[in-house]
């Protein structure tokens, strides 16, 4: 049985670099406090899995979709003094959702943490890459990519996303990750 994942074209492809066109998807997210993206995913999937496996208004089961993806939330805020680090910082995590529902037309929730975003059709840049959904690994494909679309003269419109294709139990060197940018 194949998995669902978001529409994209691919414009350009160059090794494990991509740019492609996404047609508009809906996502259910989560708001959660982590550390980093890959303690970000594991806090945000179980509202995310329960609202899919029944935990909503009508109990409908949704079929599973891929990817999980995850960003940091970054809000521009007045530059203030003193500055400080807490550790920890807020995180979207998100299911796509099967296509052949609307806004209107998914279940609702129970869990009031739950959101539905409409995705708008948009370009991204991408990396793929295998291997665990934690920092050391996300920063250097994050790195790679920023040189990518610095390289290819696109202009970055937007925080990375992180993708994880691959459910928990896939063994680490076999994950499928991709991180995408979106650009102009």
């Amino acid at each position: 049985m194949a998995i669902e994942t978001p529409k994209y074209k691919v414009i350009q492809k160059k090794n494990q670099y991509e740019l492609r066109f996404y047609a508009p998807f809906i996502t259910a997210q989560v708001e959660v406090q982590a550390i980093d993206h890959r303690d970000a995913a594991n806090k945000g999937f179980r509202p995310l899995a329960s609202y899919i496996f029944g935990e909503n208004i009508s109990a409908e089961e949704i079929q599973m979709t891929a990817p999980v993806m995850a960003k940091s939330y970054s809000e521009k805020i007045a530059m203030t003094a003193p500055v400080t680090v807490s550790g920890k910082g807020v995180f979207q995590v998100s299911f796509v959702m099967p296509s052949r529902y609307t806004m209107e037309s998914l279940p609702k929730p129970r869990d009031s943490r739950i959101k539905f975003i409409q995705n708008p059709e948009r370009t991204m840049a991408v990396i793929r890459f295998r291997g665990p959904f934690g920092k050391q690994n996300f920063d250097r494909n994050l790195n790679k990519l920023h040189y990518w679309i610095e390289a290819e003269k696109f202009h970055s419109k937007g925080d990375a996303i992180i993708a994880g294709y691959d459910p928990p139990f896939t063994p680490w060197f076999l994950k499928h990750n991709e991180i995408l940018i979106e650009v102009e």
